[in-house]
């Protein structure tokens, strides 16, 4: 069995579990009402045209200038433009909060995983290193971290939107390792989703653990994980991996 020092941990999906709703037609005219009594005036469709060309503008300019082989994009920029086209000027900060409210007015539900926090803490209480590295947007995540009291538990916090690249692109594990200066063969990534999580630790080097989080099976003939939970337990991560922890009385 290997021993790892550092866990490098997926963010939804995999501690936090959440349900969002950021295309449909009712979001939009929510947004859009919310918008119009800060003192913007958009209608509905505008703010979803142009929101929804100006992104995939941004992503596709970015496939093809980036250096990375799956490039991200920062959403304040695209925001910045949007309301650019309607003579709004912003700061930093008003970007900021119109992310943020995005976010929040197209928010079902968010909350943590049972077992996450028992994980995270028994991690520490062995001496373990913990990091995140999320797919995301900080001005849409950072306050669900928050919120959620994750941000003490992690050694180090990597968000895709900041590095200009995402999983499964083996740049931003390297970011990871390179950064907090982690050996590969101590560290393994774990996650919920095979094609994100699982399959860029193993473009890296790195080992990984399936969290089989929701009711599918995703058995594969050639695994490119080296663990896997199939009943989505974060605390078969302590015990397969030889963490020492005390379970509850």
């Amino acid at each position: 069995m290997a021993v790892y020092q550092n866990y490098i941990f997926d963010l939804y999906g995999t501690l936090i579990d959440i349900h969002t709703d950021e295309h449909s037609k009712n979001f939009f005219k929510k947004y859009a009402k919310w918008l119009r009594r800060q003192g913007y005036a958009f209608a509905w469709k505008q703010f979803e045209r142009l929101y929804t060309e100006t992104e995939q503008a941004y992503r596709e300019r970015a496939a093809l200038e980036s250096r990375h082989a799956k490039p991200e994009i920062q959403i304040e920029a695209v925001f910045g433009e949007i309301f650019a086209v309607k003579g709004y000027i912003l700061s930093e900060e008003e970007i900021v909060r119109l992310c943020e409210s995005f976010r929040n007015i197209s928010l079902i539900y968010l909350c943590l995983f049972p077992d996450t926090l028992a994980c995270l803490r028994a991690l520490k209480a062995a001496g373990k290193r913990i990091y995140l590295l999320s797919n995301a947007q900080r001005a849409f995540t950072w306050q669900e971290l928050e919120k959620t009291g994750l941000v003490p538990y992690f050694d180090g916090i990597l968000i895709s939107s900041d590095e200009g690249c995402m999983k499964p692109d083996p740049d931003f594990y390297n970011i990871c390792c390179e950064r907090y200066g982690l050996q590969k063969e101590q560290c393994i990534m774990i996650g919920n989703e095979l094609k994100s999580d699982i399959a860029g630790a193993a473009a890296a080097g790195m080992d990984s653990f399936y969290i089989n989080r929701y009711p599918v099976f995703h058995a594969q003939d050639a695994p490119a994980y080296r663990y896997v939970s199939w009943d989505g337990s974060l605390m078969e991560v302590l015990d397969q991996t030889g963490v020492i922890w005390e379970q509850p009385c």
